[in-house]
């Protein structure tokens, strides 16, 4: 197999060739090579996990042969579980093709109608859940959580304004106690700079602009500057949120301050939201951070 890290060596060729079209990404090659170099480490360190308990589980079966060894259940002896192969894939990301494959040198068959069953199982489980969210990623919609979901478009126009545009959101998760806000920067970011983007978020918030919500088409969005979540599916038409700050000069966004694809519930005017205040930041993995925040 591979025995050494070569996808971050194609960063500068990838970055070259379409610096035209997307020139963010050659400004920021020695992020990117870094990224992809520490989660190819990440992978490695996964396979020998995996590994591990793919030897650990065949100890396993071993002794539960031998247990049986009267029965001359030969059957027992050649099967590798298929729950275990599944929770080898969804917790490691250990590649089911992989635990074949192994399985195969040690004279096994892995359990495939066990490993669908669990991935069956898994996903009913995770609909269920989706199931309970409403619109916008909300659990409801009670003014609390209409707030802080307003303020987390907030958060995410002053974030890029004070750390550079190439901040993208990554997650977020709102109760009516808080807020929580996932995005892409791989440095902690300093007390300055956690207070230029508080600030930032009230100077807003005092500003009392007005918030509105058109629907109209992903290519009409996008030319307007609207944000969108990377691998988020869109339909033709979508739900756009814009902040309006008549201080500023028209143009395509049409006085925007902020502008997202977003069908969420928002406030009608900023000055609904109170004072917003920053309460931690964490790291939460290579290149993406967590804040957490609440409106006072």
């Amino acid at each position: 197999g591979i025995e050494k890290n070569f996808l971050s060596d194609l960063v500068p060729v990838v970055a070259d060739m379409y610096q035209n079209d997307y020139a963010n990404v050659k400004q920021n090659e020695k992020n990117i090579v870094q990224a992809f170099h520490d989660e190819e480490e990440k992978f490695r360190k996964t396979l020998g996990r995996g590994l591990k308990i793919a030897l650990a589980e065949q100890v396993k079966i071993d002794v539960q042969v031998k247990v049986k060894v009267a029965q001359a259940n030969e059957d027992l002896r050649k099967k590798f579980s298929g729950k275990v192969a599944f929770d080898l894939y969804q917790t490691y990301g250990f590649p089911i093709e992989m635990t074949i494959e192994i399985a195969k040198e040690k004279g096994m068959e892995v359990d495939l109608a066990g490993f669908e069953k669990a991935k069956r199982e898994h996903q009913e489980l995770s609909r269920r859940g989706a199931q309970q969210k409403f619109a916008g990623g909300l659990l409801d919609h009670s003014e609390k959580t209409t707030r802080l979901h307003t303020a987390t478009h907030l958060l995410h126009e002053a974030l890029r304004r004070v750390l550079g545009p190439q901040v993208k959101q990554a997650g977020s998760n709102i109760t009516p106690e808080r807020l929580r806000f996932d995005f892409t920067h791989q440095d902690k970011l300093s007390e300055e700079e956690l207070q230029k983007i508080a600030k930032l978020v009230n100077e807003i918030v005092q500003k009392n602009l007005l918030v509105v919500q058109e629907t109209m088409s992903l290519d009409k969005a996008k030319k307007q500057g609207a944000l969108a979540l990377f691998g988020q599916k869109y339909g033709e038409k979508v739900k756009v949120y814009k902040i309006v700050d008549p201080s500023l000069p028209a143009g395509g966004s049409g006085q925007a301050y902020s502008i997202e694809v977003c069908g969420g519930p928002h406030v009608v005017k900023t000055g609904e939201l109170g004072k917003f205040r920053i309460l931690k930041q964490e790291n939460i993995g290579k290149g993406i951070r967590r804040i957490r925040a609440v409106l006072e």
